[in-house]
Parts: structure tokens; C-alpha cells; sequence
């Protein structure tokens, strides 16, 4: 038999929440509440944390409906949410080089990209930045564009895209980084890990975890990496995936 789940790793958009902007899933989010109200009081049941490209306000904002006690993983790895005592920390290898080859790279997006109408960027992000495209520009245009600014300014930064958005991140932190930086502040192994994704960003950490698994909604992709594929949709499926791990046991 595998390692029971001790922890749920879950991405936001498209797996807890329909994506951006959408309403949120309540039955899901009770679901997740009761999950780690039960956990945390000791029973045999995985607690429930987020991995998510989104920024600290809003994972902390979600952390606090899904009663989520344990660190939660922002901005693709580039920080820790600690529920625990209200602190927020940043990976520990971006450097005051990092910050400054960040805003350089911004301020000729803003010139190259958003004045050009391709994109705009998604405010509140401190260690990262994400642009979503415009109507008529493609993800995969957007990318285009974000990746050849990148290429010629900014060596320290990296360049992905999701379902709906491009990032532009620290090189060498990914989803991955955070969930490997999770189980160290945590002390849960990897292997007692599972983790619900459905783009391909997710993947970095899919890969990692003991258990993977995506809702119906998933990219292609990720459904061929996973262990379970859940026959329903985002919220709805992954209460579906945890009710599995729940059934397990630990």
C-alpha cells in the first residue's frame, strides 16, 4: 500500500476556484474547512494547503476560508504564507539582484507589452509578475512577447506560461522549489504529500509529490502525468480527490 496523504497540496485557479474572477465554490471550501479542523485536531485525515502563482493577499484570504493552518506556497514558490503567527517569507535565494533585474525587466514590458495593448499585468505581486493577455492576443503570443523581452534582460528571471497567463519569475524558483521549501518548514515528506494541479506549471510539483491527481478540467498534459483524474470539474473535483485520500486511511 502507498503512504497515506498527510497533506493536500492544491492549486487555486482552475482546481479550487473555476479560475479568475469566477464565483467561488462554498461546498468545496466547507469541505476543506472541515478537512482541516479535523486534522488539525489530530484525526486521520489529510490537512489541505495551497500552491498557487497568485499573490499573498489573496492565498492569505483563502487560507482563512479553507481553514488552512499549515505554510502555503504564493507567487510560484517565491514565498511562504505562515498562517501560524501571521508571517510571510520570501525564498531565501532572491537577492537584492533579483528585485532590481524584476523592475528593469517590468518598466521595458510595460513599454514592449502593455503599451502595445498585448497585455496588462496582475497588480499586487512582489517577487514575481504576471501579465494576462488582452482580447486578440493568445496566451501563446503573450508569451512570445514576455519571453524575448526576458531573453535579452533579464537572465536571472524565468519565463512561463499557465492556462490563462504568462509569469515571469526568479530562475531556478517554480512550483516545485515551494513545494520541496513546504516540506522542509513543515516536516511532512514528499511522499506523504499529494498534490492537485491542472496546467502545466503544475507539473514541477505534481511530479514530487507521493500522490498526484487533476480534476476534469485539466490540460492533456497533466492528465497523462497524474495518478487519478477526477471525473468532475476544479472545486468539485477536487473534494472528489480528497474523499479518495480521506478513504485510505493513514
Amino acid at each position: 500500500m502507498p503512504d497515506p496523504v498527510w497533506l493536500a497540496v492544491v492549486d487555486v485557479d482552475g482546481c479550487l476556484t473555476p479560475g479568475e474572477a469566477e464565483n467561488w465554490n462554498w461546498q468545496a471550501f466547507r469541505f476543506l474547512q472541515g478537512l482541516n479542523g479535523r486534522a488539525q485536531c489530530g484525526e486521520d485525515v489529510p490537512a489541505v494547503t495551497l500552491c498557487t502563482g497568485r499573490q499573498e493577499p489573496y492565498v492569505e484570504a483563502l487560507m482563512q476560508a479553507i481553514g488552512g493552518y499549515l505554510p502555503a506556497i504564493y507567487e510560484n514558490g517565491c514565498g511562504l504564507y505562515f498562517p501560524d503567527g501571521y508571517r510571510f517569507i520570501e525564498h531565501p535565494s532572491i537577492t537584492a539582484e533579483t528585485r532590481d533585474a524584476l523592475l528593469e525587466v517590468k518598466a521595458i514590458l510595460q513599454r514592449k507589452v502593455v503599451f502595445p495593448g498585448l497585455g496588462y499585468f496582475q497588480p499586487g505581486k512582489e517577487a514575481s509578475t504576471t501579465l494576462y493577455p488582452l482580447p486578440g492576443t493568445s496566451v501563446s503570443r503573450l508569451l512570445r512577447a514576455v519571453t524575448d523581452v526576458c531573453a535579452v534582460h533579464g537572465p536571472m528571471l524565468s519565463v512561463q506560461a499557465s492556462v490563462s497567463c504568462v509569469d515571469v519569475i526568479p530562475s531556478g524558483i517554480d512550483k516545485g522549489t515551494g513545494v520541496r521549501w513546504l516540506s522542509e518548514e513543515t516536516g511532512i515528506t514528499l511522499v506523504q504529500m499529494g498534490g492537485i494541479g491542472d496546467s502545466t506549471s503544475d507539473l514541477r510539483f505534481l511530479q514530487l509529490v507521493g500522490h498526484s491527481a487533476a480534476p476534469a478540467n485539466a490540460t492533456a498534459e497533466v492528465k497523462a502525468a497524474v495518478a487519478i483524474t477526477s471525473a468532475y470539474s476544479d472545486g468539485d473535483g477536487v473534494v472528489d480527490i480528497l474523499q479518495r485520500w480521506c478513504s485510505r486511511g493513514k
